[in-house]
């Protein structure tokens, strides 16, 4: 199976391309993932990527009914460095489960995350740049499941 995500990563710590150290890894649309700045440690970047992966999988911009669904009209969803240490059922289980599938020894793979309501406020959360955030000239085309 090919989800067709693009993964990279950012070293702009200071430059004002980033939300705020807080955020671990952006992800817009369902199909590109940034992961943040000072994620130096491996284990943590992996848990944040199983995580980032997970909420990349399930994200559309409509409710899905599902309880493992993410719903992003904004088509963005931040993740932050904050660790959930007993995930429930939703996305942090599966980014769990995925983590450990992966041969991660973790208890949580489970980050607290955010999500825009729409365009205007994924563009005001973000203050980002990078190309994929800016369609034809429209900040965030939506996100699609």
């Amino acid at each position: 199976m090919r989800l067709g995500i693009t993964v990279t990563g950012t070293t702009a710590a200071g430059d004002g391309m980033w939300p705020d150290d807080g955020v671990a890894a952006v992800v817009g649309s369902g199909e590109h993932i940034v992961l943040g700045p000072g994620l130096a440690d491996d284990d943590l970047r992996a848990d944040v990527l199983a995580m980032a992966l997970i909420v990349a999988a399930v994200m559309g911009d409509r409710p899905a009914g599902h309880p493992c669904a993410v719903t992003a009209p904004g088509g963005v969803v931040l993740i932050f460095r904050t660790r959930v240490p007993r995930p429930g059922p939703g996305p942090g289980l599966l980014a769990t489960r995925l983590a450990r599938a992966c041969g991660r020894d973790t208890a949580s793979a489970a980050f607290e995350y955010t999500v825009a309501d729409g365009p205007a406020e994924a563009a005001a959360m973000l203050a980002l740049r990078h190309p994929w955030l800016v369609a034809s000239g429209e900040p965030l085309a939506s996100a699609s499941a």
